[in-house]
C-alpha cells in the first residue's frame, strides 16, 4: 500500500486512512500495534533516556516517517525494519474493515396495504 496514514492514539484507538482503506478500531483489538510500537521505541534516541513509553500519539506517514509524539517526542526516518510490522497492522486493519457489519437500509414491504 501506498500514500496512507496510520495514527495509533494513546486514548485507545488506531486509525488508518488511504485511498485504498479508512477505518478506525480500538487498538486493543489489534494484535499488531504492541510488536510496531516496541519496534519503533526501540529506535528512540540513545541520547534521550528520560524517553517514556507512554504516547499522545503515534503517527505513520507512509512507510518512511513514523512520529512519536509525547511529552518527549522523537521521529524514525527511512527504516526498513518497520515495514513488516506496519504491513502486518495494515493487514489487520483491512480484516478489521472487511468484517465490520453492513448495514442495508430496510426495504419497503411490497405487499402492504396501500392506504388511500
Amino acid at each position: 500500500m501506498e500514500n496512507f496514514t496510520i495514527h495509533v492514539f494513546g486514548y485507545g484507538e488506531t486509525q488508518i486512512n488511504s485511498k485504498d482503506l479508512s477505518v478506525k478500531v480500538a487498538t486493543d483489538t489489534l494484535t499488531t500495534v504492541t510488536p510496531l510500537l516496541a519496534g519503533v521505541f526501540a529506535k528512540k534516541p540513545a541520547d534521550n533516556p528520560t524517553l517514556v513509553t507512554e504516547f499522545h500519539a503515534v503517527n505513520f506517514f507512509g512507510y518512511n516517517d513514523v512520529r512519536w509524539m509525547s511529552k518527549e517526542s522523537f521521529d524514525v526516518k527511512d527504516d526498513a525494519d518497520l515495514k513488516p510490522l506496519i504491513d502486518a497492522l495494515i493487514s489487520e486493519l483491512q480484516t478489521a474493515k472487511d468484517n465490520e457489519a453492513v448495514v442495508t437500509p430496510p426495504t419497503p414491504n411490497m405487499d402492504a396495504p396501500k392506504t388511500k
